[in-house]
Order: C-alpha cells, then sequence, then structure tokens
C-alpha cells in the first residue's frame, strides 16, 4: 500500500480529516443522564438514524452513530482478537488518552506506526486480522469504499494510525 503523489496526499488529508472530526465529535458527548424511564420508552427514545455515510450526520446523529453501531461491532471484533488486551475496549482504544477528555483526532499518533516498506514488527495475524476484518467493517459502517490502488482515497490503514517519518 504505497501512497504515490502530492495530490494523493492532499486527498486522503481532506477524507481522513473528515472522518476525524465527525468520529471526535460523536465520541465527544458526556455521558447520558440517569434516566426514571422505563426500559421500553428509553428505546423508543434511542436515535433514529438515516441510512447515509457518517460524515453527512449531524452532531447528535454522530454521537448516536457511535453508541449504536461502532462500539457493539468493534468491540467484539477486537475483544474476539486478544481479549486481554481488549477487555477494556472503548473510545481510547482507537482515539488514545486524551479521548477521556474530549479530544478524539484521528488518525491516533498514539496507535502503532506503520511503515508499508517494512511492517516486520507486526505479526502476520494482527495484519490479516486488521485487514480483513477491522480495516473492511469500519470502511463498511462509516459506508466509505475501501482504499485501493484504484481507489486511494478510500478508508484504510491511515484513516486511524499514522505513516511512521510522517
Amino acid at each position: 500500500m504505497r501512497h504515490r503523489g502530492r495530490s494523493f496526499i492532499l486527498a486522503r488529508m481532506r477524507l481522513l480529516c473528515s472522518i476525524l472530526v465527525f468520529t471526535a465529535a460523536a465520541c465527544g458527548s458526556a455521558a447520558p443522564a440517569t434516566s426514571t424511564m422505563p426500559k421500553a420508552e428509553e428505546a423508543q427514545a434511542e436515535v433514529v438514524l438515516p441510512d447515509v455515510p457518517f460524515a453527512q450526520l449531524d452532531h447528535a446523529q454522530q454521537v448516536a452513530f457511535m453508541k449504536q453501531k461502532v462500539m457493539p461491532v468493534m468491540k467484539p471484533l477486537f475483544q474476539n482478537h486478544d481479549p486481554k488486551d481488549y477487555e477494556k475496549f472503548g473510545c481510547s482504544t482507537c482515539h488514545g488518552a486524551e479521548a477521556k477528555h474530549g479530544k478524539f483526532d484521528m488518525p491516533n499518533a498514539e496507535l502503532p506506526k506503520l511503515d508499508f516498506n517494512d511492517l516486520s514488527k507486526f505479526s502476520k495475524e494482527d495484519l490479516e486480522w486488521m485487514g480483513k476484518e477491522i480495516e473492511p467493517k469500519m470502511a463498511e459502517l462509516l459506508k466509505l469504499p475501501l482504499y485501493s490502488k484504484d481507489n486511494p482515497t478510500g478508508f484504510g490503514c491511515l484513516g486511524c494510525h499514522t505513516q511512521a517519518g510522517k
């Protein structure tokens, strides 16, 4: 997955910035107040999400999207891969320590940096898991096409990770 050309990098950065702003906004909400409503009424109060890409949702919808769509899907994918490392899966798993302070910048420099010329520091199993499960599922949830040589602006590794040396 080599990246070429300045226009590619600029297009990629614009896409990632859009995703990051919306993702940060979604995780940045305060915890909901304790409700006195019965469970059935709480379910009715759940935000109904339109079937559109994440970037087209307003702030309240983005918060609901992260809670309703991303966390329930991604948490078991991470925990099934490594129950010990991902026992406490939450916003900070992807967004880093600053998530608890309402900062959700992505890509996250706290995640392992990627050197596409040398990925030997990662296990084959972790690379396959990220490439076959995590990356495509997150792209699907965000309603974005996957990165490929034919689609260099699609969602890929650099949607979450930073690139080594940059």
